[in-house]
């Protein structure tokens, strides 16, 4: 085990708390610059376009297939206890409050995040941001703002598609395929009182 120099352990620390200062004036001017952002709204209808748009299959897909498997263990699970007619209720809560929100931002990382790592590391690479510096046009303001408010827009929305299709995967095992009342699948859904 080697061990080291105050001074090397000093210095790393310093240079992650430089880091980290650089990451929180990067988000503080993202957050500033969305004034300046919609005054360009093409460049941010292109990146909800290519964010949102183009996450949508895998989204929808997953989608689907978690409203059915959501449906499926919910069914035998609220069966043991004489609550099947709930279903809608399980399927609607889980997806709408816990696994929608968080699966969406997981595949929209998966999916957006990495093709946009890609576009502005080849950007880097190929020197256009200093490029663009020297035109003086600012890159946070031209390339990070509208890819930043595209991604805050577009996130929001597949979340909600996420969750409507898959409360239609768990209407189609529990009431198409299991045999559910489809009245009580929905209505359970849409009563207040049980949701709160």
């Amino acid at each position: 085990m080697s061990w080291y120099h105050p001074s090397e352990l000093g210095f790393a620390v310093r240079e992650k708390l430089a880091d980290l200062g650089f990451g929180a004036r990067l988000f503080a001017r993202l957050m500033g610059s969305l004034v300046t952002t919609l005054k360009r709204p093409a460049l941010l209808r292109d990146q909800i376009h290519f964010m949102g748009n183009y996450s949508l299959a895998i989204i929808a897909v997953s989608g689907v297939f978690v409203g059915f498997v959501l449906g499926l263990q919910g069914y035998y699970t609220l069966q043991r206890y004489g609550s099947s007619d709930a279903l809608g209720l399980l399927v609607a809560l889980s997806l709408v409050r816990e696994l929608g929100p968080v699966i969406t931002a997981l595949l929209f990382a998966g999916r957006a995040g990495t093709s946009l790592t890609a576009e502005i590391g080849l950007m880097k690479a190929g020197e256009q941001l200093s490029a663009m510096e020297l035109m003086a046009v600012d890159p946070v303001q031209r390339i990070l703002a509208p890819r930043f408010w595209g991604a805050v827009i577009a996130m929001p929305l597949l979340a909600a598609v996420f969750s409507a299709v898959g409360v239609l995967g768990g209407w189609l095992v529990g009431v198409v395929m299991i045999g559910i009342d489809a009245g009580s699948f929905w209505s359970q859904m849409q009563d207040r009182k049980s949701v709160v």
